[in-house]
């Protein structure tokens, strides 16, 4: 399942879903209008999978604050996946800002509207994170986790040829909940 065709950076892709297209490309400044209601529904939706609640983005999400993340393409990113002009998947990667530790990227967020899984859109925007990573000099791994409530992020990221390297127990909790969290690393090579 693909989005299509070399859908990432820009360029566009039948998803499968209905013969629309989906374009995956890195988030701007001016798409935080797209993004804060796509990010809201995602924390909403699926408490157990995000490691932010609605009230944590509420005080630290601003869009001033959003806005400048997005304007640093040079270590940090928010890969997006658009029907036209709506936003219906989103994945963050960011590189490690420590000297002893910038060989490494992480990878944050995913969230893909409901009518838009099993499309191809998640493994897009994973590529387009991948690349994103692979393009900073002298990253050599992506690391991420997943929830045991996602399931199928942990499928996707297996497929990807993430490797699952560990597991923590009742990683978060939310409404009296537990839930584990595992992790993964995908290394490109000895830099």
């Amino acid at each position: 399942m693909t989005a299509g065709p070399a859908a990432v950076d820009g360029k566009q892709g039948t998803d499968g879903l209905h013969g629309r297209d989906v374009t995956i490309r890195p988030l701007v400044p001016d798409d935080v209008p797209a993004l804060i209601p796509l990010r809201r529904e995602a924390l909403e939706t699926a408490p157990l999978v995000f490691g932010s609640s609605p009230e944590d983005d509420a005080r630290g999400g601003s869009e001033a604050y959003m806005r400048a993340s997005l304007a640093d393409g040079d270590a940090a990113a928010v890969i997006g996946a658009f029907d036209g002009d709506r936003l219906v998947g989103m994945l963050g990667v960011i590189r490690e800002p420590q000297a002893k530790a910038r060989h490494r990227a992480y990878i944050w967020g995913m969230y893909v509207a409901p009518a838009y899984r099993r499309a191809g859109v998640g493994a897009a925007l994973v590529t387009g994170a991948v690349e994103r990573a692979r393009g900073w000099d002298g990253v050599v791994q992506v690391g991420l986790s997943a929830t045991e409530a996602a399931e199928g992020a942990a499928r996707l990221y297996r497929r990807a040829g993430f490797v699952e390297w560990g597991r923590e127990p009742r990683a978060l909790c939310w409404e009296g909940e537990f839930v584990g969290e595992r992790h993964f690393v995908l290394e490109f090579g000895a830099g």
